[in-house]
C-alpha cells in the first residue's frame, strides 16, 4: 500500500493513499484532509495504511460515531477487557452516546457535540458521575481511533465533563452490623454475609471462591477468580477486577470455624443428593452444588435490611464495613488496602478519609506519650 502527503495551506495537509479494491475489484485512491502539523498528518496516514493491512479499514467519510463504537467494542473491548467491563461499555454507548451523537460522522465529531451531550444528560437528571463514566468510555474509544490512524485529534479532550461531588461512603457501625447478622441467621446466604464482613471481599469474589483456593491449615485464602451474571451470557467465571485484586487474605479463627462448618454440610448434602449433586467446588453454593446467583444475594440482602428497618446499605457496604472496622481498630491502612485489593493505598485513603481524623488524634497522642515516657526515664521520674 502506498500513500503520500502534501501541504495545502498553513496547518492543513492532504493525504492520498491506495484503499482496498471496491466490490468489482477496481483499485481506489482516497484523498483526505488533515488539520495539524506534518507529524499529525504522517501519524494519520500510517494508521490508515496499517488498518488497510490488517483488514480493519472503513471509509472515514462514511463511518459514524455509532458505527465506529460498535467496531471498537467488537475489536478492542472484546480482546482487552472482561465481559463485565464490556457490558458496562456497551450500556453507556447504547443508552447515552449513540442517541445523542451516534449519527455524526466520526471525522466531524467535535468537542462542542460532546459537551452538548453532557449538558443534555444533566438536564435529564442523570448524575455527574454517570456523565463522567460516559466521558471516560468515549475518550478511550477516540484515543484508540487516533492510535489506529482514524483521527488526528481526540474530540473528547476538548470537552469538560462535570466533576462529581465527593460523597461520604455509606456504612454501618459494629452494632448495626451485629444487628444485621442476627437478622440474617435464617437466610440461605448468612455464611456469605459473615464472610463479607470478615474479609472485605467483593460479591463476585465471594461467589467465585472455590475450596482449591482456601487453605484451612495456614488460615488463608487466595482471591484468584470471580463469578458474575452477565446479561445474555448467564453465570460467567472471570478474573479479579485488577492485578492487585489477586491477593491473599488471612482468616481469623471464627472464619476458619465457619468454613469447616460449610464443608461438613456440603459432605452431608452430597450424601443426600448422590450423583445428582454438582461438585463445582464452590465454597458458597446451593444445596445441589450449583453456584449461587450473585444478584439473588443482593436482593436477599436488601429484603433483610428493609424488614429490620436498618439504615440503607447495599451488599457492597459490607466490604466498606470491614475496612472501616479495621481502620478504626488501628490496623495499618496499607494492610487494609492489601486485604481489599485496592490498586494503591491512595485509593483506600481517599475512600475512607472520614475515618482518619480520629486515627490522626490517636497517633498524635501515642507519639506524645512515647516522648513523655522517654523524658521521664531520662530524668528518673515516673
Amino acid at each position: 500500500m502506498n500513500g503520500s502527503i502534501r501541504k495545502r495551506s498553513k496547518g492543513t495537509w492532504q493525504m492520498r493513499y491506495d484503499a482496498p479494491p471496491d466490490g468489482t475489484g477496481k483499485r481506489r485512491y482516497v484523498s483526505e484532509t488533515v488539520h495539524g502539523n506534518k507529524k499529525d498528518a504522517e501519524r494519520v496516514l500510517q494508521g490508515r495504511l496499517a488498518t488497510i493491512e490488517n483488514g480493519g479499514y472503513a471509509p472515514c467519510d462514511k463511518e459514524t460515531v455509532a458505527a465506529f463504537l460498535d467496531r471498537w467494542l467488537k475489536t478492542y473491548a472484546a480482546s482487552n477487557t472482561t465481559l463485565r467491563t464490556q457490558e458496562g461499555y456497551r450500556g453507556n454507548i447504547e443508552r447515552y452516546i449513540n442517541p445523542s451523537i451516534g449519527g455524526i460522522p466520526l471525522q466531524n465529531l467535535t468537542g462542542r457535540h460532546i459537551q452538548g451531550m453532557y449538558a443534555e444528560m444533566l438536564e435529564r437528571g442523570l448524575s455527574a458521575r454517570t456523565t463522567l463514566h460516559v466521558h471516560r468510555v468515549l475518550r478511550k474509544a477516540l484515543a484508540d481511533a487516533m492510535r489506529w490512524g482514524l483521527l488526528s485529534r481526540n474530540a473528547a479532550d476538548a470537552a469538560t465533563p462535570p466533576r462529581p461531588e465527593r460523597k461520604q461512603t455509606d456504612m454501618w457501625d459494629a452494632e448495626t452490623i451485629d444487628q444485621f447478622l442476627a437478622a440474617a441467621e435464617d437466610s440461605r446466604f448468612r455464611d456469605l454475609y459473615k464472610f463479607a464482613v470478615w474479609t472485605g471481599m467483593r460479591r463476585s469474589e465471594l461467589a467465585g471462591l472455590k475450596w482449591d483456593h482456601v487453605d484451612l491449615v495456614t488460615c488463608r485464602l487466595s482471591v484468584v477468580a470471580t463469578l458474575q451474571r452477565i446479561l445474555g451470557r448467564g453465570l460467567v467465571e472471570g478474573q479479579p477486577k485488577t492485578p492487585r485484586s489477586r491477593r491473599s487474605i488471612a482468616l481469623a479463627p471464627e472464619a476458619i470455624e465457619l468454613l469447616h462448618g460449610i464443608r461438613g454440610r456440603q459432605i452431608e448434602q452430597r450424601l443426600d443428593y448422590g450423583d445428582l449433586r454438582e461438585n463445582a467446588g464452590y465454597v458458597f453454593a446451593q444445596d445441589d452444588g450449583k453456584p449461587i446467583n450473585p444478584p439473588s444475594v443482593s436482593k436477599d440482602f436488601g429484603i433483610i435490611v428493609r424488614n429490620v428497618g436498618l439504615p440503607h446499605l447495599t451488599l457492597h457496604g459490607l466490604r466498606h464495613a470491614h475496612a472501616t472496622l479495621a481502620l478504626t481498630a488501628g490496623v495499618n491502612p496499607k494492610i487494609v488496602s492489601e486485604r481489599l485489593g485496592h490498586s494503591s493505598i491512595a485509593v483506600t485513603m481517599d475512600v475512607y478519609s472520614h475515618v482518619l481524623p480520629g486515627m490522626q488524634e490517636q497517633a498524635a497522642q501515642a507519639v506524645e506519650e512515647l516522648l513523655s515516657q522517654a523524658r521521664r526515664n531520662r530524668l528518673g521520674t515516673n
